[in-house]
């Protein structure tokens, strides 16, 4: 995403973001600039640019008459794994062709692992997410491929919608832990067929896990009350 908008509109596309995570909006709501501008007492203009924003990334789309927020499909998350883990696996080719991490970056993914373990340690599953996130795009920033980091940041922006669901089942945050340390492992070894494994192995059962909370009968209800219980 270009970065020549202001500090105001980041805030206002977060403030939007926060309320489809947290299921103030939903599916097909519209997203009205004037109705968010008197929310969130801003200005039309960087709340406008906030919504080209996340039209441009797919989290809204338009109708004839209206903006909506855009549905997400088991289809839709199946392409975003499909694409993190083809952007990944040749994030660990590069880095390891280049002679594997710097003992700056190495130190640094550590530090991320340990933060996304002591959170689910102490139970703190919503700032999992965050820490996923960033050991994923980490990967990609290290390749030295900003395009890769580019799709990251943006597929990020769509994953985000995710964050919820992914706190419907926390014991996979456990299995998330011990998956990024094979990866952290793999690329210390200079191991890529290993971290290539680690990772389609760490994406598939990611892909399991959505497709077993999607397909349940209770989704959408759980949803609806988590909806509710925001307004």
């Amino acid at each position: 995403m270009p970065r020549v908008r202001g500090n105001t509109v980041d805030i206002a596309v977060q403030k939007i973001l926060h309320k489809i995570e947290n299921y103030e909006l939903v599916t097909g709501d519209i997203v009205s600039d004037l109705e968010l501008s008197k929310e969130f007492e801003m200005s039309r203009t960087p709340m406008r640019e906030a919504i080209m924003i996340l039209l441009d990334n797919g989290i809204l789309e338009r109708t004839k008459t209206k903006v909506v927020v855009k549905a997400i499909t088991l289809n839709d998350i199946n392409e975003i794994l499909e694409v993190r883990e083809a952007i990944e696996q040749m994030s660990v080719e590069i880095i390891i062709n280049n002679k594997g991490l710097t003992k700056a970056q190495l130190k640094e993914l550590n530090v991320i692992q340990e933060k996304l373990c002591e959170n689910i340690t102490n139970g703190n599953f919503d700032s999992n997410f965050e820490a996923d996130a960033m050991f994923h795009e980490k990967l990609a920033e290290y390749s030295g491929n900003e395009r890769f980091l580019d799709i990251c940041k943006r597929i990020y922006l769509q994953s985000q919608r995710l964050r919820w669901i992914t706190m419907l089942t926390p014991s996979r945050y456990t299995e998330t832990c011990e998956e990024h340390q094979k990866i952290i492992d793999a690329l210390t070894n200079l191991d890529l067929s290993v971290a290539k494994e680690a990772i389609h192995s760490h994406l598939q059962n990611s892909k399991s896990n959505y497709d077993d909370i999607i397909n349940n009968k209770q989704w959408n209800k759980i949803a609806q009350q988590m909806k509710n219980m925001r307004l």
